[in-house]
C-alpha cells in the first residue's frame, strides 16, 4: 500500500497543518534551514508506528540511537501542551487513512494517542480518549498562543486506556483499547474488526533513506555470507552487494549499473576484482588496462554510485507486491551540474519501469529543469502527474510547505516563490554591467 499523502501538525518546525501528496517523483526544495530535511524524513518517523510491538505510538528506537534524544523533540518548539498530529493515506483497494493526535506524558517521557481517526473502504471510525476529552477533571489552561490546552494526566506505559468509539450512524460506546504503534488492537474494538482480513495489512510499505553523506569506500571488502539487499543509510552495503553479484549472480547487476553510469561519466565502468578472500571495487576506462581503486576516485562518483546500484536492484529484483519509497537527500552533492540532469532522468525512468517512488530533497535547479523538460516533451510517457514539487519556507517562526504545480508545458505555476533560483540570472546581469563599465573606462 504505497504512501499517497502525509499530514503533519505541531511537528518539529511545522506549527500549522501541512499536507503533502506524493507522486512517482516528489521534489522538495527550499533554502538552508527551512525545514526540508524534517519534511523528507517524516515518512521514516511515521513508519515506525507500523509493524511494531511497541506500545509507544512511534517506535523511534528503530531509527537508531542518533534519531532523537527525547520524544519532546518532535513537538514544535518542544512545547508539549498541544498534541502532534500525524496522518497518512495509503493507496490500494481499501484506500486506508489514519490520523492520530499524540499527547506527551511526562510520567512516561513518551506520548500516547489521545484521538485517532482510522478508516478504509469508505468508512471511518474515531477513537477519543475519555481521560483526554476534558470530561470535568481537568481545567483548560491558555497556552502562550491563546489556544486552550488541557494538561495530560499521568498514565502507565502500555496500560489500556478507555476510548469513546464513534461510528457514523451509531451511538458512541466506551471500551478499553490497547495500541501497538499507531494501530489499535482490533480485538479491543469490535467496530474495527472489519479491518481484520488476511488481505488487509495497513503499512506504508518499504521506506528507504539515503543520507547526503556517503560512507567512504574501503580499499578492500569481504564477500557477504548471506544474501545482501540493503544498501544502508550511507551506502555502506554497496561493496558487499557488488561482490555478491559478481561471485554468485554472474555480474548482471554490475552490467546494469554500468549502463546507468555511462550517462554520468562516459567511458568509465566499475568492476569487482578478487584478491584472495577480499574484493575491491575498481574503475576501468575504455581502451585502457589501468584500474583505479574506488577509494582513490573522486568524491562525486562515490556519491552517485549507491543511487545507481539501488535503482538497478529495483529493476532486477523489485519488491514483491509493494511500492517502496526511496528518500534521497541532496543527490547532487559533489556532482557536476550536467550529472544533476542525468539523475532526474534516472528517477523518472526507474519510476516508470518499477514500482519505486522517489522523495528527493535538492538544491539543484538543473535537476528541476530536466524534470520540467521531460514533462514538456511529447510521446516520452512522462506527464505532469509523474512529478510533484514542494517548496519549504519559514514564516513567522515556523515552516510551511507550498505545492507548486507544473503544467503539461513544464511551466511552474504562480505559486513559485519570487526570486527562487534567480541567482544565476542576477549574477549574469551584474557581470554584464561590470563588463560594460570596464569597457567605458577603457575607451
Amino acid at each position: 500500500m504505497p504512501l499517497r499523502k502525509l499530514v503533519l501538525e505541531n511537528y518539529r518546525c511545522f506549527r500549522d497543518r501541512q499536507e503533502i501528496e506524493f507522486a512517482p517523483v516528489t521534489v522538495v526544495l527550499g533554502k538552508n534551514n527551512s525545514g526540508k530535511s524534517v519534511l523528507t524524513r517524516a515518512p521514516l518517523v511515521i513508519a515506525t508506528g507500523f509493524g511494531t510491538s511497541s506500545t509507544a505510538p512511534l517506535d523511534l528506537d528503530r531509527l537508531g540511537p542518533d534519531a532523537v534524544d527525547d520524544f519532546r523533540e518532535l513537538y514544535h518548539d518542544h512545547l508539549t501542551l498541544r498534541p502532534i498530529t500525524v496522518g497518512l493515506e495509503l493507496d490500494g483497494p481499501a484506500r486506508f487513512g489514519l490520523a492520530a493526535n499524540l499527547e506527551y506524558v511526562e510520567s512516561i517521557r513518551s506520548a500516547v494517542i489521545s484521538a485517532l481517526d482510522i478508516g478504509a473502504y469508505g468508512t471511518t471510525v474515531r477513537l477519543v480518549s475519555t481521560r483526554l476529552s476534558g470530561a470535568g477533571d481537568r481545567e483548560e489552561t491558555p497556552d502562550i498562543d491563546g489556544i486552550p490546552v488541557r494538561p495530560m494526566p499521568p498514565v502507565r506505559r502500555g496500560e489500556p486506556q478507555r476510548y469513546e468509539i464513534r461510528v457514523p450512524g451509531q451511538e458512541p460506546v466506551v471500551r478499553p483499547v490497547t495500541f501497538t504503534g499507531l494501530l489499535p488492537q482490533l480485538t479491543d474494538v469490535p467496530e474495527l474488526r472489519w479491518l481484520d482480513t488476511t488481505d488487509f495489512r495497513p503499512s506504508p510499505g518499504p521506506i528507504r533513506y539515503l543520507s547526503p553523506y556517503r560512507e567512504r569506500v574501503a580499499r578492500q571488502h569481504r564477500l557477504p555470507l548471506g544474501d545482501p539487499r540493503q544498501l544502508g543509510v550511507q551506502g555502506e552495503g554497496m561493496p558487499g552487494i557488488l561482490a555478491d553479484d559478481v561471485e554468485r549472480a554472474g555480474g548482471e547487476l554490475i552490467h546494469l549499473v554500468n549502463e546507468k553510469l555511462a550517462a554520468i561519466v562516459p567511458d568509465w565502468r566499475i568492476a569487482e576484482i578478487q584478491a584472495g578472500p577480499l574484493f575491491s571495487t575498481v574503475l576501468t576506462r575504455r581502451d585502457s588496462t589501468v584500474r583505479v581503486n574506488l577509494a582513490d576516485a573522486g568524491t562525486g562518483l562515490a556519491q552517485v554510485l549507491p543511487t545507481l546500484v539501488q535503482c538497478a536492484l529495483d529493476e532486477l529484483h523489485g519488491v514483491a507486491g509493494e511500492q517502496p519509497l526511496q528518500i534521497i537527500e541532496e543527490p547532487e552533492m559533489h556532482l557536476h551540474p550536467a550529472a544533476h540532469a542525468e539523475l532526474a532522468d534516472l528517477y523518472l525512468n526507474t519510476a516508470k519501469t518499477t514500482d519505486t517512488r522517489f522523495l528527493i530533497e535538492t538544491h539543484s535547479e538543473t535537476l528541476l529543469l530536466r524534470l520540467r523538460r521531460r514533462i514538456a516533451e511529447v510521446d516520452n510517457g512522462i506527464d505532469a502527474d509523474m512529478v510533484r514539487v514542494y517548496v519549504v519556507e519559514q514564516r513567522d517562526g515556523a515552516s510551511v510547505v507550498r505545492r507548486v504545480d507544473i503544467d503539461e508545458l513544464g511551466n511552474l505555476d504562480e505559486d513559485w516563490p519570487e526570486g527562487y533560483f534567480s541567482q544565476d540570472y542576477h549574477e549574469v546581469r551584474h557581470l554584464a554591467a561590470a563588463q560594460a563599465e570596464r569597457m567605458d573606462h577603457a575607451s
